[in-house]
């Protein structure tokens, strides 16, 4: 795969796109907001900064593809509307437009327990919707949830995606976004469902938070101080129920089999009975002021999702310190 610089890139020609704007910037991709010829709407299409140049790059944009393919027919996913390759062979896809992303949410506004529970149902549900059909995600995060004025929150970016049928464990370490990843995921463990449990349930404690689970300030910890963290226990959140914290600290257990499914996990946050507070996640601030996206922005669905058929799960005890699944500092590869 071969890289070119995001500043030096021209706007890409996309077949049936339409005055395109770069709508965000990303390390692996640059997001543009473009106009359907055919139907007239507005769409974001996700170009990548690389072009597929061996099969190992080209097999990696279809696992993408395929993913978000997969999971697109559910309320709280990117719709994906087409995938491409452009004439310099960059690929693409072309997705519905979203307003912007929990991230910058969290930042401007956190959410109270009630919305976070809320937005915790729907992407739970997602994730239990693509697990049964073999897929997983392996970065969700706040930048990955966005939302839209039709659409409150839905699940994008699948660049990290495996299919049941390809376990492609290769995610190097600075591919991962470390806040939102498990321990395993740094000993390189064959990726599981429990991945994205707990990328959820960190999630969800940093859109109430302002910051990641257990970081002390926005700033980057080194890789060492994230292992080590794995040790610490997960505080209490002013304002939020104990309940709440309890749910997410077990999606957040050190070992993988502690956690609960999302399926699960969607029936512990659905039987929460959380104090009254705002309204279910409506996505947009407080303020109301839009936001742009981040560079994973991309698309939004209408409708919205119940805990459809949920089990409730019975409450596990918090989770172990210092579990055998957390790699030492000291087995890191040397730099």
């Amino acid at each position: 795969m071969t890289d070119t610089p995001p500043g030096a890139l021209r706007l890409p020609i996309v077949p049936g796109l339409t005055d395109l704007q770069v709508f965000a910037r990303g390390g692996y991709a640059t997001v543009y907001r473009a106009t359907q010829i055919s139907v007239g709407r507005e769409v974001a299409v996700k170009v990548e900064n690389r072009t597929l140049d061996s099969e190992r790059d080209q097999a990696r944009f279809l696992r993408e593809a395929r993913a978000a393919g997969k999971m697109s027919s559910h309320p709280h996913v990117v719709d994906l509307f087409d995938v491409g390759v452009t004439v310099d062979q960059h690929p693409y896809l072309i997705m519905e437009l979203c307003d912007g992303s929990y991230a910058e949410r969290m930042r401007t506004s956190p959410l109270g327990p009630v919305e976070a529970g809320d937005l915790g149902v729907k992407i739970a549900d997602a994730l239990a919707h693509s697990h049964a059909a073999g897929v997983l995600h392996r970065d969700v995060k706040p930048a990955n949830i966005l939302y839209s004025h039709f659409n409150p929150a839905v699940l994008a970016d699948f660049g990290l995606a495996v299919l049941a049928e390809v376990r492609d464990a290769s995610v190097t370490l600075e591919v991962l976004t470390p806040a939102y990843a498990p321990p395993e995921m740094f000993s390189h463990s064959p990726p599981t469902p429990a991945v994205d449990v707990y990328a959820l349930c960190a999630t969800l404690y940093a859109v109430m938070h302002g910051r990641p689970p257990r970081w002390q300030s926005e700033r980057n910890p080194s890789l060492v101080t994230v292992l080590e963290m794995f040790h610490q226990p997960i505080p209490g959140l002013p304002g939020v129920p104990d309940e709440l914290v309890d749910v997410l600290r077990a999606g957040m257990a050190n070992d993988p089999g502690a956690r609960p499914s999302a399926v699960e996990l969607r029936g512990m946050l659905a039987s929460l009975r959380l104090d009254s507070g705002p309204s279910p996640v409506s996505g947009a601030p407080v303020s109301g002021a839009p936001t742009s996206g981040g560079p994973t922005g991309g698309p939004g669905a209408g409708g919205s999702s119940a805990a459809r058929g949920s089990s409730h799960w019975p409450p596990r005890p918090a989770p172990g310190r210092g579990s055998p699944a957390v790699p030492h500092p000291s087995s890191l590869p040397r730099r």
